[in-house]
């Protein structure tokens, strides 16, 4: 980390020198072009000034003029600026003379023979340029440099650390960074922590609960097995067989329910419109069939109803809840939709015994059950809701569980609406 932030530093002011100095060139150079015409001007100008006034007093005026002016300005005679231009200049005229291409004067000759020099001056770059900016370049920008890469280094060396804590088995690392460059890589950071860390704990919920869960239907059945070497008569046995069977069904059950568990988080979503309308109506009419006893299954679902979401999750989470619903209802299930402005509202109404506010919470946990006995008698696993609480996280939508009108639970899903495909 040492030696990248060192590079970093290093690099960075590279930059700024080679980016500065181009800067600073280039705006020097356009200016100087433009002081020479300006400087030209007030060439003139103190030409004409002084021109007004005897020889004897142009030096005393020249240097109270000299401080407004950046080119040096001399009175020179005739003979001084015939050796420097190699001819003469003659009363009134002006010579633009360029001695190298950093070096030019002007010569202005009086009506009376003497010359005003200004000069040498270089016409590429502008007074004073490299004087300020030098210092900007040698000390402020490496000292921006360092700062800036410093803040970098500290905010990536927070990602570090919470990395190495991660790795360590820390689940609850992150990475508080609200502001700065690092902002992104700590917030993808920490999306990336609270997923892995909510599927190490689902991992390891899953493992005590499928150790559980398959404990108990497998300890019956090698009862039941060894109950078979047991003498017994004709319907003893059969009944004895079709225990069994129940046994390897809830066992088929469990298995089946744990890879739709599983695949609730692991199948890649695959969003589209759709018009939940038959499908919801197809569903209803199944948990009506399935149902141990007879129960009336009532669906609404206006015409304009539109979900975007992947239709076979949302089928599963919505097949979930009605299964539910029909195995504890007394009577009647009632499956409602409702188109709203940006997501759609499907909620499940039962006439069943209800679930307490205080264990709805609870309830959507892997394998939990408000009461085992109730369970085994109506079937399941504990894993329906949960299902559809995963599915619900992974579509950014909402799972509640409220009480209904019929006077049982209402389990409610929140999904995008159509809008949300814009």
């Amino acid at each position: 980390m040492k030696r990248s932030l060192s590079r970093l530093v290093v690099r960075s002011v590279l930059v700024c020198w080679a980016v500065s100095f181009a800067v600073i060139v280039g705006y020097a150079s356009s200016q100087g072009w433009t002081r020479e015409r300006a400087q030209r001007d007030g060439i003139f100008l103190v030409r004409d000034m002084l021109a007004e006034l005897p020889p004897s007093e142009r030096e005393a005026r020249l240097r109270e003029l000299r401080p407004h002016f950046w080119s040096p300005l001399h009175v020179v005679s005739p003979g001084e600026a015939r050796a420097q231009l190699d001819r003469d200049v003659a009363p009134g005229e002006t010579v633009h003379h360029g001695v190298t291409m950093h070096e030019e004067w002007y010569f202005l000759a009086f009506d009376d023979g003497d010359v005003l020099a200004a000069g040498p001056f270089d016409p590429r770059l502008a007074p004073h340029a490299f004087p300020i900016a030098m210092p900007i370049l040698v000390v402020g920008l490496p000292l921006i440099a360092a700062l800036i890469a410093l803040r970098v280094g500290r905010q990536l060396a927070k990602v570090e650390r919470a990395t190495i804590q991660l790795a360590a088995g820390e689940l609850g690392a992150r990475v508080d960074n609200r502001d700065g460059p690092s902002n992104e890589l700590a917030t993808a950071f920490n999306v990336m922590a609270e997923r892995l860390e909510r599927l190490v704990r689902s991992r390891d919920e899953l493992v005590q609960a499928v150790s559980h869960e398959l404990g108990s239907p497998l300890a019956r059945l090698r009862f039941r097995i060894a109950l078979l070497d047991e003498p017994a008569s004709g319907d003893e046995r059969e009944e004895r067989l079709a225990a069994m069977t129940r046994e390897l069904d809830a066992l088929d059950e469990l298995v089946a329910e744990l890879l739709r568990y599983v695949q609730s988080d692991e199948l890649a979503l695959e969003r589209q419109r759709f018009d939940p309308t038959r499908p919801l109506a197809d569903l209803a009419e199944l948990a009506r069939l399935e149902a141990t006893e007879e129960r009336e299954v009532e669906v609404a679902v206006p015409a304009d109803a539109e979900v975007f979401a992947d239709q076979r999750l949302f089928l599963r989470a919505v097949e979930n809840v009605l299964r539910n619903a029909a195995r504890h209802a007394r009577a009647k299930v009632r499956l409602e939709v409702h188109q709203e402005d940006d997501h759609v509202r499907v909620a499940v109404h039962d006439d069943g015994p209800g679930i307490p506010e205080e264990q709805r919470e609870a309830v959507v946990a892997p394998f939990a059950r408000l009461s085992p006995e109730r369970d085994r008698k109506t079937g399941g696993v504990g894993l329906g809701l949960a299902i559809v609480r995963r599915i619900m996280d992974r579509h950014g939508g909402a799972l509640r569980i409220e009480t209904s009108d019929l006077g049982g639970a209402c389990v409610v899903t929140c999904w995008p609406g159509a809008r949300a495909d814009g």
